[in-house]
């Protein structure tokens, strides 16, 4: 699961389209800021799980109950748009993502990582 936290215009969404491209969706990706969740299909049998969480807070247990469902599907690719309005999900690897608008033009972006596997992978993104 990848956790994309930080400022409005940060980029988040910019980062999710990255994504796909990569896993290869040719569907336009679009926030789901009012649906909260989109799940675009890949060529190779990978989703991509998208969560908008900016209008919700701890207590909307439907949607905590829908993202725990998607993070047990082991074909499946998370990213949480707004993860700091919403703690305590139950993914033991993930990657926070921290992006910051800087500019119009420019944004940057801060990687931790929580459990072994995430922190492997971070690792090796390192020069």
């Amino acid at each position: 699961m990848i956790e994309l936290v930080g400022d409005l215009g940060g980029g988040k969404t910019a980062l999710v389209k990255a994504i796909a491209k990569g896993l290869g969706i040719t569907q336009t990706v679009i926030s789901p800021s009012y649906n909260i969740h989109r799940t675009y299909q890949a060529p190779n049998g990978t989703k991509l799980e998208h969560f908008d969480l900016y209008r919700l807070d701890n207590n909307d247990e439907v949607v905590r109950n829908e993202l725990a469902e998607v993070l047990l599907d082991g074909k499946a690719f998370v990213c949480v748009e707004w993860a700091q309005h919403f703690s305590g999900h139950s993914a033991k690897n993930y990657l926070t993502i921290n992006c910051h608008y800087e500019t119009p033009e420019i944004r940057r972006y801060e990687l931790s990582a929580t459990g072994k596997n995430a922190q492997k992978a971070v690792q090796g993104l390192q020069p």
